[in-house]
């Protein structure tokens, strides 16, 4: 089988680092690069956790390029209240590299990845779409090779931090709304469906059991996640588990039969002072869009058993 040429674009806090356990392990990715944006962290930590993170999972051979530091119009705004200062809880690297991220940008590391390939190229973007969405505005050609987006964030039903609007597009809403418009296929998978993806107190037990320095990594980062999800939103009242959003969102591209998707016509609030950032779904088809003009594969079902034995295969394995 050939393998899924794939970008990953992040914000290295804890869910981007445990979904790279999947992604960087997986037989059916080609991993061209990895591009870092400001969101969970400020872009220094999210780039320093990428690059080591890369190397302690085994593939510091993959090149990773620092994007932007800020939102496109906005100032910058973090979760650091969730994933803590460095963005990876309580744990650190105690032989961090001594190398950093390339030379090139982020946006231009997008760009030159993307033309020089021969296939078209899937983005699993992680994070704010700040830089794929000055990628559009910049280099408007590279459209034409990418495959498509596959998005963590957005809801039809509630947010995080706010009532209505999820973190990666509340961050940088207008770069949201220029990405989900930008007629590339754009695959949403949205808190209704990543808080599906959730890992049991009973499961997290079960990391700290496998004998690996990565699991030891996932355990003392969930562990941390939970305690902070539990104190600062009342996770363990409104949440089934610990709900791993990324990890979710790598699976839809490693292991696609585990979902299910719906078009429907989308965008996104910039201005509104109670609804910034919220995701617009025509859930039920009100406005009544063509087909042609339904911009969104929204990913609205999850196997989540499905998920969790892969993810315990792939957290097995290093």
């Amino acid at each position: 089988m050939d393998k899924i040429p794939v970008i990953i674009d992040c914000d290295t806090g804890i869910d981007d680092m445990i979904s790279f356990v999947l992604t960087l392990s997986s037989k059916q990715l080609d991993i061209r690069g990895v591009t870092t944006v400001a969101g969970n962290v400020s872009l220094p930590y999210t780039t320093y956790n990428t690059i080591n993170g890369l190397a302690y999972m085994g593939r510091g051979e993959i090149p990773v390029a620092a994007g932007e530091a800020a939102p496109l119009e906005r100032s910058y705004r973090d979760a650091s209240e969730i994933h803590g200062d460095s963005g990876l809880g309580e744990f650190t690297f105690d032989n961090p590299v001594d190398y950093g991220p390339v030379e090139t940008g982020g946006v231009e590391f997008l760009y030159e990845k993307l033309m020089e390939s021969k296939e078209k190229i899937t983005i699993l973007a992680l994070a704010p779409l700040t830089n794929i969405a000055k990628l559009y505005l910049e280099h408007p050609d590279c459209k034409e090779k990418i495959e498509k987006i596959v998005f963590m964030g957005g809801s039809v039903f509630s947010g995080n931090p706010t009532p209505v609007a999820t973190f990666n597009v509340w961050v940088d809403p207008e770069a949201a709304r220029i990405v989900m418009k930008g007629g590339v296929p754009f695959f949403m998978c949205p808190l209704d469906t990543t808080r599906e993806a959730y890992l049991t107190e009973e499961e997290l037990e079960i990391v700290g059991t496998i004998e690996n320095p990565v699991a030891e990594m996932v355990y003392t980062m969930c562990s941390f996640y939970w305690s902070q999800e539990k104190k600062n939103v009342n996770g363990h009242k409104r949440f089934k588990g610990l709900c791993i959003h990324d990890l979710c969102t790598a699976a839809y591209v490693t292991n696609p039969e585990l979902f299910h998707s719906t078009r429907y016509y989308g965008d996104v609030e910039t201005k509104g002072p109670l609804t910034e950032g919220f995701t617009m779904i025509d859930y039920e088809d009100i406005l009544s869009k063509s087909e042609e003009e339904k911009n969104i594969d929204y990913i609205d079902s999850v196997d989540r058993d499905g998920v969790m034995k892969v993810f315990f295969e792939a957290l097995k394995s290093y």
